[in-house]
Parts: C-alpha cells; structure tokens; sequence
C-alpha cells in the first residue's frame, strides 16, 4: 500500500530565520567561537530573512564556517552541543503555523520529514523534538568518529532535495503524487513540483508570483 507524506524545509519554513545562525550563537554562548566570528553570519541571516531565500554564496559561507568549526572535532560533542543549542532556539523561534501543519499530517497518518540545507546534526534533533519522522540535511564527512572539514556530497539543496525524497519514496513506498511539501524558497521548486501538493510558506515577492500561477496555497506565519 503507498502512503502519503509531507517534506518541510526547516530554515523560513518551519523556524523563523536560519536555523546555522542560531547554532553559531549557541557556540558562542557556550564559549565554543568568539563574538568576532559572528559578524558575516549575521550579515547572511538578515539577508536570508529580508529575500526569504537562500543563496548558494550564503549557504556555501555558512557550510565553511561549520565545518572550520567541526575539523578534528568528535561527532559525539557536536551531537551533544547541538542538542543543548536546539533546545534553547526551538521554543522561541518555531513557527505555530508550521507546528499545526505537522500535527495535522501525523493525525492524518502520514509521515513527516525535514529536508534542509542545514547540518544533519540539527535537522535530526528538530525533528526528534517535533516527534517527526525523520530528517535529511547536509551531512559533514566523519572518520573515526571525528569531522574532516570536508562536505562530500555537498549541501542538500535544489536538485538533491528532490533527488532525496524520490529515493526516499522508492524505499519506503510513498506516493509524491499526493504527497506534500512546504517550502519558502525559490530555491526549492525541484522539492515542490516533485509533490502532488506544494505549499509555499512565508514566500518573496518571486516564489509568490510562481505559487499564484500554479494555484498552490501560501501560507503565512
């Protein structure tokens, strides 16, 4: 029997802001970097939030910065630091819109899953908070249980969202034709045509034009 499900971006769309901003001022609040590393950061998010989208300069900045940070480190102290950082931005910055929308499709019967940009790390405990199903976000490599500094696959972005969740459909047997997806991003439109049912949350000016042309509800936190 094929099932449905339902694919959220995380940054804009489930939280208000970028999800990597938080987690560098978690660091910084638990003494991990300096104030001083904070300040292109927070350049990106206000333009992040300002375009409500994601450019491949920002994302690709902010996946150096993680993975300086991470080189050398134990996966293990990043997991345990990431959970400390989500329980404390999570409460404050989870959209209550986007909340009932996951409640509504467990109460439905389908699964729910985040798919980001953002380190696998966070994903998975935001979702393991959320009681979703599960996660997929840009994964650092680890031997030994240590980070590299390096990204093998690259961010989980665009195309590899949609590449994700049509691998993901043929495990577990979904069908995107009616399935769903929730997205802020012009970004994301490989995720969202890849669904039988695109939502578009908190759009720019861009992805709304393109949601009224297609007829897909927006949605606004």
């Amino acid at each position: 029997m094929r099932t449905q499900a339902a694919f959220f971006d995380l940054d804009n769309t489930l939280i208000d802001g970028s999800s990597v901003y938080y987690f560098i001022k978690g660091m910084i609040k638990h003494g991990e970097i300096t104030k001083r590393n904070l300040a292109r950061i927070a350049y990106d998010q206000y333009r992040f939030q300002r375009k409500k989208t994601e450019s491949e300069n920002a994302i690709s900045h902010a996946t150096k910065k993680l993975l300086e940070f991470a080189k050398d480190k134990p996966q293990k102290h990043l997991v345990e630091l990431c959970q400390k950082i989500v329980d404390d931005f999570l409460p404050r910055v989870l959209i209550p819109t986007m909340r009932s929308k996951i409640e509504e499709h467990k109460a439905l019967g389908h699964d729910t899953w985040i798919i980001t940009a953002s380190p696998i790390e966070l994903a998975r405990i935001v979702a393991s908070e959320l009681k979703m199903t599960g996660a997929f976000g840009s994964a650092g490599e680890v031997i030994k249980g240590k980070y590299s500094g390096n990204l093998p696959e690259g961010a989980m972005h665009g195309m590899r969202k949609a590449e994700t969740i049509h691998e993901l459909a043929q495990v577990k047997g979904y069908d995107l034709s009616s399935s769903f997806a929730y997205s802020d991003s012009v970004n994301d439109l490989p995720l969202l045509v890849s669904v039988g049912n695109p939502h578009i949350v908190n759009p720019n000016k861009e992805l709304t034009i393109i949601a009224n042309k297609n007829k897909w509800p927006i949605l606004v936190k």
